[in-house]
């Protein structure tokens, strides 16, 4: 017996999820091509359910952005869509399912010796809420210095 691939067999259920994902693939790149190019590299995935269109990005900064072409946005997809979408809603994807993952940013922090001389600084205040800041701040950069 051959080896036979899986979308070789025919399946009605997986027939059904095949054209489903291919009006959202259309659907997507009608919607990319009526944005600009920074932006339209962005928009990752789209769904329509019922009259609501879900759009998928990757970071607030490009959510926010793509809030201001709602109505470009919506007249894309009603063209490119044959049912009736009233409503778009945006939403953010983790990093780790994104196209283009944000780097993670590490904090600068001080070295030991100045970490040090924050707490003994505190240690000299005759203000109390400022030494307890000052403590509070040593202590945190102590913490994350050590991780």
């Amino acid at each position: 017996m051959a080896f036979k691939l899986a979308y070789s067999f025919q399946n009605r259920a997986l027939d059904v999820f095949r054209i489903r994902l291919a009006r959202q693939q259309s659907l997507l790149q009608a919607i990319r091509s009526g944005l600009p190019s920074p932006l339209a590299d962005h928009v990752l995935h789209c769904v329509v359910n019922e009259k609501k269109l879900l759009l998928y990005t990757d970071s607030a900064a490009w959510a926010s952005q793509l809030r201001f072409l709602k109505q470009e946005i919506l007249q894309s997809a009603r063209n490119a869509h044959e049912g009736a979408i009233d409503k778009l809603q945006i939403r953010i994807l983790a990093d780790q399912i994104s196209e283009h993952p944000q780097p993670r940013r590490k904090a600068n922090l001080p070295s030991s010796e100045k970490i040090a001389m924050i707490g003994d600084q505190a240690k000299t205040m005759g203000d109390s809420q400022l030494r307890q800041a000052l403590q509070r701040l040593g202590a945190t950069l102590a913490k994350l210095a050590d991780e």
